[in-house]
């Protein structure tokens, strides 16, 4: 199953807050030092929690990985909310 990262929730329907949510994701990442590439491996190795709203909390060597996951056909499409250090 293929895995597509979406930092740019400008294209998710449904989300008012949208566009802050992206650059929060974004300047959490850059400050942290985490790429696409960390996301993904937390998102397919790490250990996942699921909260209460419905979103799904991976942890993956230094940081966590607060997400959105929706399945389309064959991918998986995973929209970051925050990075936060462990």
């Amino acid at each position: 199953m293929e895995i597509k990262i979406n930092t740019g929730f400008r294209n998710a329907k449904g989300w008012k807050d949208s566009e802050k949510r992206s650059e929060h994701v974004l300047d959490r990442m850059v400050l942290r030092g985490i790429g696409g590439s960390n996301i993904r491996d937390a998102v397919t190795k790490g250990g996942k929690t699921i909260r209460k709203d419905g979103s799904i909390v991976a942890r993956y060597r230094w940081f966590k990985v607060v997400y959105r996951e929706f399945r389309v056909k064959d991918s998986r499409k995973i929209y970051p909310i925050t990075v936060m250090e462990v």
